[in-house]
């Protein structure tokens, strides 16, 4: 049985004496039992594929564009529409023909396929263009999940100044896109706009060979969307105010001016705002409300604001009852006003990928002294707050002698792939360690950081068991 459910983390009490002060509280949003009804909602994909003359060096990269494009293309539900859009200086349709979205099915895949093999990298970059036809494939069918497959290799260089940011305005909340850069020259900063406003995830691709796979986890998570969008609302008492709310997991995004204030009941109390395209999975958010004790009993519970849900679209379950952000006024001292777990776990991530961007830029400026300083400290708060993603793409920037302590090693071999594949991710976030478990989030898993070898001092990849050069093993205990 399909469901979605609201639950509100906090520390709901205040010091009654400090009078007004801040309520803060960690919302989560779970959608449950939603899969069996994806395979009858309605779904567009666009696949866009830069096709500039770059793509073509090493040909390893166009070769493997083709591949992904075709895997992903196998992968899409029967009936849905799609469209495969060759990116350059324009954006051709390169599949079907007529220039509009085809409907899946064996014969029209099959066809779309031997188009995708036909991709030729001869051209230029214009993102903004790409994503403005895109807009067009789907705006022409309002089906419920909307979806669009970015990847690229280059920088934006083909569109006039501030095109890419108009296209963006345009298209926000008319589909989803999810960016993906390859080989060495793409920008993870325009990637990370791109995929911050049109609500989707940016992310690196490393090596060549292991794109396939990436289109087909970005595919099959579209492919099992069902609930069209759910309107998170937040209605607050007279006296206090909404300071922000803001997505904290699986990305992090302030929200705050993209909502509505005052809809529905025009009482300049209610705060709206709609998210789309939900699977099975977990989404959290930062409320931040203010809070007045006049008036108000002290020890006891006081409703300072309702989140209630509403999910639209076919497959949608019913709205869950609200669930209240609460105040207690108290005497008690501030020790007893500790910041609520998953709180304070969420602004340890925001100081993470701060020590990330930091010592990034740093590095940048020549002081490698402070980014080592900085990313020891990310590092630090990786282990602590469960981060295995960035604690992996850290190790290959630094080598970690004790990640509890934050104690690092710069390294002098990385690339500057290496930064920008951390950087891309700068805007994920992980749950707290021990939280309920979430479905998969279409990502093939980062390596395990590396090993280095007590005997012989060798660097060995994560995953290893023995040392590639001495042949001592790696790990405590007998060898297997």
């Amino acid at each position: 049985m399909s469901e979605i459910t609201v639950r509100v983390h906090q520390n709901k009490y205040l010091p009654a004496a400090a009078g007004r002060g801040e309520m803060h509280a960690i919302v989560t949003v779970a959608a449950r039992g939603l899969g069996p009804a994806a395979a009858h909602t309605e779904a567009s994909e666009v696949i866009v594929i830069d096709c500039s003359s770059s793509m073509s060096w090493p040909p390893t990269k166009i070769a493997a564009a083709r591949r992904a494009t075709a895997a992903a293309v196998r992968l899409l539900r029967d009936g849905t529409r799609f469209a495969i859009v060759e990116g350059t200086e324009r954006a051709r349709v390169a599949f079907p023909s007529g220039g509009e979205l085809a409907v899946a099915g064996p014969d029209s895949k099959e066809r779309a396929v031997r188009a995708a093999y036909r991709l030729d990298a001869t051209g230029g970059t214009a993102m903004a263009t790409w994503l403005a036809r895109a807009g067009e494939l789907h705006a022409a069918h309002r089906v419920p999940i909307r979806h669009t497959l970015l990847l690229t290799d280059g920088k934006n260089e083909h569109d006039p100044p501030g095109r890419l940011d108009e296209v963006l305005a345009d298209c926000a909340g008319h589909f989803i896109c999810d960016a993906r850069g390859i080989g060495e020259d793409w920008d993870q900063a325009e990637l990370r706009r791109i995929a911050a406003g049109l609500h989707g995830r940016a992310d690196a691709v490393r090596d060549d060979s292991d794109l396939e796979a990436e289109f087909r986890a970005l595919v099959s998570s579209a492919m099992a969307k069902s609930l069209a969008q759910v309107r998170l609302v937040v209605r607050h008492r007279a006296g206090s105010e909404l300071r922000f709310v803001r997505q904290v997991h699986p990305t992090r995004a302030d929200l705050t001016e993209q909502g509505k204030y005052g809809d529905g009941v025009g009482d300049g109390r209610t705060w709206s705002y709609s998210a789309a395209a939900w699977g099975d999975e977990v989404r959290e958010y930062h409320v931040c409300l203010t809070a007045d004790p006049d008036g108000d009993p002290v020890d006891q519970d006081v409703e300072l604001a309702a989140v209630e849900l509403e999910p639209t679209g076919e497959a949608a379950p019913p709205a869950p009852e609200p669930a209240s952000v609460l105040v207690r006024w108290t005497k008690d001292p501030p020790p007893f006003l500790s910041a609520d777990p998953s709180l304070a776990h969420y602004d340890a991530q925001a100081e993470l990928a701060d020590a990330v961007a930091e010592g990034c830029a740093a590095y940048d400026r020549g002081d490698r002294e402070k980014a080592r300083r900085l990313w020891g400290r990310a590092a630090g708060l990786a282990h602590t707050t469960g981060d295995g993603q960035v604690l992996a793409r850290l190790a290959r920037l630094v080598r970690i002698v004790d990640a509890s302590t934050g104690v690092v090693e710069l390294r002098d071999d990385f690339q500057a792939i290496d930064l920008s594949s951390i950087l891309v991710i700068n805007d994920e976030s992980r749950r707290p360690p021990g939280g309920e478990d979430e479905p998969a989030q279409g990502r093939p898993a980062d390596p395990p950081p590396d090993l280095v070898c007590a005997a012989c001092g060798r660097v060995n990849p994560g995953d290893a068991a023995f040392c590639e050069e001495c042949n001592s093993p790696l790990r405590a205990g007998p060898p297997a």
